[in-house]
């Protein structure tokens, strides 16, 4: 069976305690802000775990699947990116959406539920975010990341079990 993360990089990898503790000239490359080396070698151990892949449900995915690669591969990430979620959001939607209740939306877990509708069904996963942006029958296999610390000890483990 395969294994996939579906993986959010801001509050995930990207931190808030990381950016407090270092330059914010040494904060960025060319592709944007520098990971918090905790939390990547916190996703390592996951993987090492788990053999699973990654889909990167982030707003990062505007970058396109091909670049993000390369990402990858320059900053020296673990794993290997298979693909990111479809964008489910349409600009009529946005458009006509009542953008105070924008929080209230899992926009994130149906892109999720179509990535894995078109991807087929013997995937185990797990969705790694610091917004709980699910949908109901995802929540077993979700793990909130506190956006401070990224992914920590304690979601390397949820995340493994799962």
């Amino acid at each position: 069976m395969k294994k996939v993360i579906f993986l959010d990089i801001d509050g995930v990898l990207n931190t808030s305690r990381w950016h407090n503790q270092v330059e914010s000239s040494k904060l960025q490359d060319e592709y944007g802000y520098l990971f918090d080396p905790v939390a990547v070698a916190n996703l390592a151990k996951i993987i090492e775990e788990t053999g699973a892949d990654i889909v990167i449900s982030s707003s990062w995915k505007f970058m396109g699947l091909s670049k993000i690669r390369k990402m990858w591969k320059d900053r020296n990430l673990p794993g290997k990116v298979v693909g990111i979620t479809p964008n489910s959001v349409s600009d009529e939607f946005l458009l006509n959406a009542d953008l105070e209740k924008m929080d209230l939306m899992p926009i994130r877990g149906q892109e999720v539920k179509e990535w894995l509708m078109y991807y087929g069904k013997n995937i185990q996963y797990v969705i790694l975010d610091d917004m709980i942006d699910v949908l109901h029958e995802q929540k077993e296999h979700f793990v909130w990341i506190n956006p401070e610390i990224g992914i920590s000890e304690k979601d390397v483990m949820q995340a493994v079990m799962i």
